[in-house]
């Protein structure tokens, strides 16, 4: 519309510079629209440059062409500036989900003798990666786990959810113990972490019988038998980041048991009158589908009608299954 009032406008001698006029919108497209848009825009510039004698704009001849050139050299320029700033777009693209995979790859269906699902949503509007951090690891005694959730959103809690990762990856598997590699984490990650920083995070071992739970923090899991059972650690211990104080405790999990893992974004999906999802039967019938996956999506089926309220945090979701293991021993919590 601009740019037929422009050529209107030169039509009755208003005293314009009609081609770089014509021009504002193909120059507009090709920074911020597609390039087809880019090219439309270019092409009714290109068309009301042509139709100006029609309207009687008293232009020379020459000085027609000159114009028409320019509106039409200009436009060409435009459209090569919008591909290369689609390719520059579909880059970035590709490079963002190369980076989110490196910094959050799907968990394995199995590790050891371990089944596994995982769900990740970013409170971030079109991103994959936030706060929340997970990874499964296998050692020589069988899977190890961990899930986390950092202070914050955006950028400046992913940057720190890599790093918590990228300690975690490099320990893990020489740890002896999930409180030495609590210890750990939060010693190597003391550079990363600004003076109000912290993690929560829980570190899981798979072993025989049952797992081995270190829980700084965070939201305790959930055991799912023939009811869903809170896992609430023995004693408290602070996030990574503020001295913890880790300590080790053994849960019973049986192979027909499963355990659920999740962050807060999890336990902040409300309803109307800010109500949790409540731990029923509704919940228990989900979380036992016959498979994990489906399991996972019978949950978020469950969030979603449950939720009223936009989310603001990142969630993640994590169900694992033991396999056959030998019967624990009968000091287990």
């Amino acid at each position: 519309m601009a740019e037929v009032f422009v050529a209107l406008a030169d039509a009755v001698y208003i005293p314009v510079l009609l081609p770089a006029l014509l021009l504002a919108g193909p120059v507009i497209a090709a920074h911020c629209l597609t390039v087809l848009q880019t090219v439309l825009l270019t092409a009714t510039a290109l068309v009301l440059a042509l139709l100006l004698p029609v309207l009687g704009d008293g232009a020379e001849p020459l000085h027609y062409v000159a114009r028409t050139l320019i509106v039409a050299v200009g436009g060409l320029l435009c459209v090569a500036v919008a591909q290369r700033h689609e390719r520059q777009r579909a880059d970035l693209s590709r490079i963002t989900r190369i980076a989110e995979r490196a910094m959050i790859p799907a968990l394995p269906a199995e590790l050891g003798s371990v089944r596994l699902a995982a769900h990740t949503r970013s409170a971030a509007h079109g991103a994959r990666i936030g706060g929340d951090l997970h990874e499964a690891i296998a050692t020589a005694a069988g899977a190890r786990l961990i899930i986390g959730d950092v202070k914050g959103h955006g950028l400046d809690a992913a940057h720190l959810s890599a790093a918590v990762l990228s300690t975690f990856r490099r320990i893990a598997a020489t740890a002896p113990d999930l409180a030495c590699l609590a210890r750990d984490l939060d010693a190597r990650l003391g550079p990363d972490l600004g003076p109000e920083d912290f993690v929560t995070v829980l570190l899981a071992d798979f072993v025989p019988g049952g797992v081995l739970l270190v829980n700084c923090g965070h939201p305790a899991p959930i055991r799912i038998d023939n009811r869903l059972r809170v896992l609430e650690p023995p004693r408290s211990c602070r996030p990574l980041g503020l001295s913890p104080d880790p300590y080790v405790w053994r849960v019973r999990l049986l192979p027909t048991d499963r355990l659920l893992l999740f962050t807060d974004g999890f336990t902040e999906a409300r309803d109307r009158s800010g109500a949790h999802l409540p731990f029923d039967e509704h919940l228990h019938t989900a979380l036992t589908a016959p498979t994990l996956g489906e399991a996972l999506r019978d949950l978020l089926d469950l969030l979603h009608d449950h939720a009223t309220r936009a989310c603001s945090d990142d969630m993640t979701l994590i169900l694992a299954q033991p396999g056959s293991h030998p019967p624990s021993p009968p000091h287990d919590h």
